[in-house]
């Protein structure tokens, strides 16, 4: 089967994005060019609509992509659809009424639509909306966005968070993300490939994070960034010649390509 007939998905932090959250320029001018020739190519991410939609639009992706760490699946330019799990707003006012856990907080963003609500705006100080969420907020999102107060104090975060027979907590330096534990960005790619009448034979992807090695291993082809710990390479098939930071994730792609001729 030609990779015209596959769906090509990428991670964004650490694999399609350099350090600075961004692809760059030659990334993008490639995948654009890619998706014109006819390749399906999508984002798996972590990451939030808003985040997400710049790069997905940059790039003129079409199909539908995952987001919000396998929470949402949908068509991020026309918000159609596939999978939609959200974090109920009774459990969202409970987090910021629990002093134990919010000793540790600086501040909590939520993208909602095409709007961002930070709950101090001591982080997010450009969000759309600012202030306690039992006020700003009555629409339940798909995640949530933590700004821990010192990155000493992540891991308490991590420990109380994790407790929960629901939820989830994963972290990077000072910002990390509160999630459903029984949602994973593996769960949303099945769905996404429910919708397209494909199998995990028909997947490409690649990644370079804890929460990818699912799909690592679950993929026909599993790429795994050269920039991922050694554990997370264990999942994949194969490792990119090259890091985020030199485009690798774009340039084994077009090795796939020529192989696939």
């Amino acid at each position: 089967m030609s990779l015209k007939d596959k769906i090509i998905a990428f991670d964004i932090d650490g694999t399609l994005a350099r350090n600075d959250s961004n692809p760059s320029q030659y990334s993008i001018d490639v995948l654009k060019e890619l998706i014109e020739q006819g390749y399906n190519i999508t984002l798996v991410t972590g990451r939030n609509i808003i985040s997400s939609v710049k790069i997905y639009r940059k790039c003129g992706m079409k199909i539908a992509g995952v987001f919000c760490n396998g929470a949402l699946v949908c068509y991020p330019l026309t918000d159609v659809r596939i999978r939609d799990i959200i974090i109920p707003l009774k459990d969202l006012y409970y987090m910021i009424d629990d002093n134990n856990l919010m000793q540790y907080v600086d501040d909590m963003l939520l993208e909602i639509g095409e709007k961002s609500y930070a709950l101090t705006g001591n982080l997010w100080k450009h969000a759309d909306v600012i202030g306690n969420f039992k006020e700003t907020v009555n629409v339940a999102p798909n995640s949530i966005v933590i700004a821990a107060k010192s990155h000493d104090v992540q891991e308490k975060i991590k420990e109380y968070i994790n407790a929960s027979e629901q939820y989830r907590y994963r972290h990077w330096w000072l910002v990390g993300e509160f999630y459903n534990a029984f949602f994973t960005k593996r769960e949303g790619v099945m769905d996404l490939l429910n919708h397209y009448g494909k199998t995990k034979e028909d997947l490409v992807f690649f990644g370079d994070g804890e929460n990818d090695r699912e799909i690592l291993e679950y993929a026909g082809i599993g790429v795994a960034m050269k920039n991922a710990n050694d554990e997370t390479k264990q999942y994949a098939n194969v490792v990119t010649d090259f890091d985020n930071e030199e485009d690798g994730a774009v340039k084994y792609l077009l090795k796939l390509i020529e192989q696939d001729k």
